[in-house]
């Protein structure tokens, strides 16, 4: 298996979770990817970088990536999003699959695996650029009507302006049987 270099873009919590509970699994430790030096990047055998979903993005995926890339011998990549969609559901797995291309050069996002995880949100903790973004979202959405709405506007609708959290440990254990580490 080599080394490891667990990174992630964490602005919540939950994408710093998942990550520190892999490390802990892996008997390492995860970084922020603004403290992620160039030769952790260079030693890494494994990369796997965990983020959350935010308007279509990843933050510090892009920057992580671009320096992957750049190496003259990239490691394995793995990639985990972290969001409120339900990665289960038809469609939400290719859309999340989606931002993380448009984020990723070409010759890392060919070979990255990728796993999708479910996060959670606390709007007391919201940003005001993000609490914005999330009540346009809001706007939109409670104007579908009922019989036409998802598991996933189900659940934005009725948790919006509270607290949810559906970080669940147990959806690490494909991204450790990747690694051919039993849980």
């Amino acid at each position: 298996m080599g080394t490891i270099l667990i990174v992630h873009g964490s602005k919540y919590g939950a994408s710093k979770r998942y990550a520190d509970e892999c490390a802990r699994r892996l008997r390492t430790s995860a970084i922020r990817f603004k403290d992620c030096a160039d030769t952790a990047l260079r030693r890494a055998d494994v990369v796997i970088y965990f983020g959350p979903v935010f308007a279509g993005g990843m933050p510090g995926l892009r920057r992580t990536t671009k320096r992957v890339a750049a190496l003259s011998r990239p490691p394995r990549v793995i990639i985990v999003t972290v969001g409120l969609g339900d990665p289960s559901l038809p469609g939400n797995t290719e859309h999340l699959r989606g931002i993380v291309r448009q984020q990723v050069p070409p010759s890392i996002a060919d070979v990255a695996e990728c796993f999708h995880l479910r996060g959670g949100i606390d709007y007391t903790r919201l940003s005001l650029m993000h609490r914005i973004m999330m009540w346009m979202m809001y706007q939109h959405e409670k104007r579908i009507p009922r019989d036409q709405w998802t598991a996933d506007t189900r659940m934005f609708n009725e948790t919006y302006g509270g607290a949810v959290d559906m970080v669940d440990f147990r959806t690490l254990t494909p991204i450790m049987a990747s690694l051919g580490v039993a849980d």
